[in-house]
């Protein structure tokens, strides 16, 4: 069971739980939020018009066998908005496996720290041992996320999501070596 009052706290718990230091998980957790807004049954808002769904009814239908092209259908979904056919495949066989909906919170993260431990090691030891929130942030957004804009703009608006909850809930004990 994930500890927390809302998911912005249990995704910071579960990470940090799973070894990530805490620049590591603010600068994940700041990708995260750029991605899905820590919103984990979210439809990438085109393909809500585009397929005429809204987040709940897309993985209602996706959970019960009625929508078969989750994987293929090209639509982001999830916290990392998977959107590739085979890591969006492997997340719902995850799922299934899991006897748990493709929008559960704890199944993502399951998923995204089993990406990270088996396809993503690099990025992992970076979380790990992250000195800063945008040494972590660049880290999952050029070899993690690798959205289609990779701009220094774009790496300076996540490090600073990420950096909020860096501020937010990290240790008093971690060196802040900002200022």
């Amino acid at each position: 069971m994930l500890a927390g009052k809302n998911n912005e706290e249990k995704i910071w718990n579960y990470l940090k739980d799973a070894g990530l230091n805490d620049f590591g998980t603010a600068g994940l957790m700041g990708n995260l939020y750029a991605e899905s807004g820590l919103i984990p049954n979210n439809v990438e808002n085109l393909y809500e018009k585009r397929l005429g769904v809204t987040d709940a009814s897309y993985t209602a239908a996706v959970d019960s066998g009625k929508y078969q092209f989750f994987a293929t259908d090209k639509a982001g979904y999830g916290l990392a908005q998977w959107t590739y056919c085979s890591r969006k495949a492997e997340l719902l066989d995850y799922a299934q496996c899991c006897r748990k909906s493709i929008g559960d919170l704890e199944m993502q993260l399951d998923f995204l720290m089993k990406e990270l431990r088996e396809g993503y090691k690099a990025v992992l030891a970076v979380l790990k041992k992250a000195a800063s929130v945008r040494q972590a942030s660049d880290a999952v957004l050029l070899k993690y996320e690798q959205p289609k804009d990779q701009s220094a703009s774009v790496q300076t608006k996540r490090a600073s999501y990420g950096q909020t909850y860096f501020n937010k809930y990290a240790t008093k004990t971690t060196n802040d070596t900002q200022g």
